[in-house]
């Protein structure tokens, strides 16, 4: 088995970025060995005929779909049935985040209750307690969806352009 082909495998199936050092001990190849044939899938996907790209983003490495073809590809991602309501209730936890729920609630109503158990079923929310209420924030999981690197560059896509 060509060992550009399992990191490339790797890469694809994995839900979070990817560190060298995982990738090698999963493979069992050297760290220098998998940094060289990350460099190769790099190099190839920089390439203008290729729809994806090799990025690193939280200590790791992805492959995602690049950046000017994502909004066209977008109606054939996952998570293309969350509510238009419960995509607002995210947007306010995003743009607040850390934030209180009963804060969410103020803003955006009762129904944001049942908005906040979907997007922590889904992954995109993750809620701790404090006192009589939770402490929300947003996943890794919901970054990577993005393609945001951090909570202020999700925040900046929050931005209304123009």
């Amino acid at each position: 088995m060509e060992a550009k082909a399992l990191v490339e495998a790797a890469l694809f199936v994995a839900d979070r970025p990817l560190s060298l050092a995982r990738l090698a001990e999963a493979l069992r190849l050297s760290e220098e060995a998998v940094g060289r044939l990350i460099q190769t899938l790099a190099d190839e996907y920089a390439a203008p005929d290729r729809g994806m790209e090799l990025g690193h983003e939280g200590g790791g490495y992805v492959l995602r779909v690049k950046g000017e073809l994502a909004s066209i590809v977008r109606p054939f991602a996952p998570h293309q049935d969350i509510p238009e309501q419960t995509l607002r209730t995210l947007a306010v936890i995003a743009y607040h985040a850390p934030v209180l729920q009963s804060q969410v609630v103020k803003i955006r109503g009762q129904r944001a209750y049942s908005h906040i158990g979907d997007l922590i079923s889904r992954g995109f929310v993750e809620a701790r307690d404090q006192g009589p209420t939770k402490l929300l924030t947003v996943t890794p999981t919901l970054l990577s969806y993005f393609g945001a690197s951090s909570l202020d560059e999700l925040r900046a896509q929050l931005q209304p352009s123009g």
